[in-house]
Parts: C-alpha cells; sequence; structure tokens
C-alpha cells in the first residue's frame, strides 16, 4: 500500500515554532476540534466542503512531519505519509488509481493525509508539447478534483512554495511556513534537546552555539545525539562543548556549509 502510518513519542512541549507558525499550526488544531459544528449550521451547511488542505512549507529539518504526526496523536487520527514512489506511474492512468486507493482507504478510516515533497504530485503544469504533457497535465486535473473532495484533513509538505501548481495553491485553506529558528529559538532547542542523564561540563556556552551556528531543530538533535554517543564512548557522564562543536561540523559538511 502506497502510504504508511507516521508516528512519533515527542509531545507539544518538545517542539519549537516561530509565533507566526504556531499560531496557524493552532488554528489546525481547532478545525480538527470544531470543524464538525459547521454541519450543525442550517446555513454553513451548504456551503462549506467538509475537508480542510494546508501546504507546510520551508527547508528540511523545521518540524513539519513532526508537526503533522502531533496533530494527529493530538486528536487520536492516524496521520498516513503517502510514498510518491509507489504512487506517480509512468503509465497513463495508473497514477490516479493508485491515489484513488489512497483517498479512498482514508476517507473510510479518517486518516489525516501526509504529502511530503509535495512537487512531485502537486507541482506546475507545463505546457503542452507532446502526449506526455497532456496526461501530466490530467493528472493534475484529477488531482485538483479529489483534493476538494477529500473531507478529512490533507496536509501537503515542501522545501519552496512557488514549486506548487498555483491552482492547489488557491485551495489551500492556509500556507504555513516552518523557517529556519531564529537564535532565541536555537537556543530552546538546544536546551530542550540536551540529554537529561548527563552532566554538563562548565566549557558549555548555549547561548553561543545558539548564536553563532544556524540549524534547523533536526540539525541540532543530531549534533546532541552525536555529542551523547561521545559521552557515552568515553563513559564518563560529561557532556562537552568540544563534542557539541564537532556535532555541529557534521552538520555543516552534510550541508556543504564552511564551519
Amino acid at each position: 500500500f502506497p502510504a504508511r502510518k507516521i508516528t512519533t513519542s515527542m509531545i507539544w512541549e518538545d517542539v519549537v515554532l516561530n509565533q507566526t507558525t504556531a499560531t496557524q499550526v493552532k488554528e489546525l488544531s481547532d478545525w480538527l476540534q470544531y470543524h464538525h459544528l459547521f454541519f450543525k449550521d442550517e446555513n454553513l451547511k451548504r456551503k462549506i466542503k467538509p475537508g480542510y488542505r494546508v501546504l507546510f512549507y520551508g527547508p528540511p529539518g523545521t518540524g513539519k512531519t513532526l508537526t503533522a504526526a502531533l496533530l494527529g496523536k493530538q486528536f487520536d487520527k492516524d496521520v498516513y505519509r503517502v510514498d510518491l514512489s509507489q504512487i506517480v506511474s509512468k503509465y497513463i492512468g495508473e497514477t490516479e488509481k493508485n491515489l484513488e486507493n489512497v483517498f479512498k482507504k482514508a476517507e473510510t478510516k479518517n486518516w489525516i493525509l501526509f504529502f511530503d515533497e509535495a512537487d512531485a504530485l502537486f507541482g506546475k503544469r507545463t505546457n503542452v508539447q507532446s502526449a506526455h504533457d497532456k496526461y501530466a497535465n490530467q493528472e493534475v486535473s484529477y488531482l485538483l478534483q479529489r483534493v476538494e473532495d477529500f473531507p478529512g484533513l490533507m496536509i501537503l509538505a515542501s522545501n519552496f512554495k512557488n514549486n506548487l501548481d498555483e491552482a492547489f495553491l488557491r485551495r489551500f485553506h492556509s500556507l504555513v511556513h516552518f523557517p529556519i529558528p531564529n537564535s532565541s529559538e536555537r537556543l530552546l532547542l538546544w536546551q530542550k534537546t540536551l540529554p537529561a542523564g548527563l552532566t554538563l561540563d562548565k566549557s558549555i556556552k548555549l547561548e553561543e552555539l545558539a548564536r553563532q551556528y544556524e540549524l534547523s531543530g533536526a540539525s541540532v538533535l543530531n549534533a546532541v545525539q552525536y555529542a551523547t554517543l561521545q559521552s557515552y564512548t568515553r563513559n564518563d557522564g560529561t557532556l562537552y562543548q568540544k563534542d557539541l562543536l564537532d556535532g555541529i561540523r557534521k552538520e555543516y559538511l552534510k550541508e556543504d556549509k564552511s564551519f
């Protein structure tokens, strides 16, 4: 089946979002809690469609997938990440068929659908220059209709908002930006991520790390994991600034950034 359930053992208190992002995520939470009331209203029930569509966009590691998983956890709903590698087919009509299976199952099970790297499926339509372009545009037309008809919460995630077809963007109820955290948010991330079971050496200066190194939440976690492993290896029960810096260096190398 081309969709996988995503879960998390984290809680909302583990997440650090900027104020604007947090406010928009709260609106999503409000919709999940109260949307059924629209259909008890004599006027609104004829006019409002039952589903809710939202785009999460921003760099990798900024909390898009985690936020989707936490919304499901909060409201006891299964969140399924659609595997686009299994969905998109070079054979005409197969992509639509694969998607229809996912949508139908999601509707009957009341899932939250999460399309990661959504550009592959919801990208900009091309000018028709070949039969392939024509069918690719037909897929987008099918998707537009199916997205509007889906009665639950649908979350699309992309690194860049501009990669998506404007016809989809117009149909979203909300566009939520997940930016790289600023220095005060990074300080919070460092504080929330440090291991509870190790002694922090006096060399550790979290304010300095937060100010100097621009990292996503996922990169901070990776750096702390690396540093903690060094402490376990030494078996000295202490975390040092040098270990954290080495962890940051590894994250910078991954992204080809100079340290």
